[in-house]
């Protein structure tokens, strides 16, 4: 997954159930990554960085003009923590539920109740984080998003003994203890489904009425940013602050304009 400059961090909850949506449908694909590859925009090679994160350690191809980087399924999530480490319990869940650990990474399903790693690509098994992964999703407009009250639309049967879940809250179920196991990208459609109409039936955020303040700054010079920094470089005179002088009257004396002269001739001598 190839993101631009901070691409990544401005994704929000209905852009994440599009990205892992295509992460659900690409194929699983056993292919090892190229040893060398190139950036996107400028076609210069990439190179691998690692990052400390308050999730922990990630990885990353990336351009070293600062175009972007690349990451593969796995690690984009752990950045976001939205991965966790395989428990007891979820070997167990999954030997109850007759189902093979899965690899995250490449898809392959042949392991051993006690591995660690993946048998092919070597690569950690993990699980997906599944009330981080549903309290990320639920964000649109850069605003947690309210759910309606009543029943809960998020809610899933757990595969215990089919009690109801919150998938936001609720990692085991209160009623068998069974664990909530998600070990393969199609575990993950489900709540896609129900989570994509909330986020779209959200509306968008409403902009914030101007302020008197603001509305009596309209058309006033010395709101600007250009008589802030006249001010500064004593450029205005401190009676313009009140009123007393405009802007017009306060370049045109003599200091003014001698001091302006003086760092003319220094932004000349400099950038020369």
């Amino acid at each position: 997954m190839w993101f631009d400059a901070f691409e990544s961090v401005r994704l929000s909850g209905l852009g994440w159930v599009q990205l892992l949506r295509a992460m659900v449908l690409q194929p699983s694909s056993r292919a090892v990554l190229p040893r060398s590859m190139s950036c996107v925009r400028c076609r210069d090679p990439l190179s691998a960085v690692r990052n400390q994160t308050r999730f922990g350690h990630t990885a990353a191809l990336e351009c070293r003009q600062g175009h972007g980087q690349l990451q593969t399924f796995t690690l984009l999530l752990a950045e976001r923590g939205l991965l966790r480490q395989v428990l007891p319990s979820d070997r167990s869940a999954l030997a109850q539920e007759r189902r093979a650990l899965q690899c995250l990474q490449c898809g392959a399903g042949s392991h051993t109740p006690e591995a660690t790693q993946c048998a092919y690509c070597q690569s950690p098994l993990l699980m997906v984080d599944v009330p981080r992964l549903a309290s990320a999703l639920l964000v649109r407009h850069g605003d947690a998003l309210q759910l309606p009250p009543g029943a809960n639309p998020l809610a899933m049967a757990c595969r215990g003994c089919g009690h109801p879940l919150d998938p936001t809250a609720q990692a085991r179920c209160p009623r068998c203890d069974h664990a909530v196991v998600w070990s393969d990208w199609l575990s993950v459609r489900p709540l896609l489904d129900a989570v994509e109409p909330l986020l779209r039936a959200q509306q968008p955020r409403q902009a914030k009425p101007w302020g008197t303040r603001l509305q009596a700054q309209q058309g006033d010079h010395r709101a600007t940013q250009l008589h802030r920094w006249l001010r500064h470089a004593n450029l205005v005179s401190a009676q313009d602050e009140g009123a007393q002088r405009d802007l017009r009257d306060s370049l045109l004396d003599w200091r003014s304009w001698l001091r302006l002269a003086v760092l003319g001739v220094a932004l000349w001598v400099f950038f020369r």
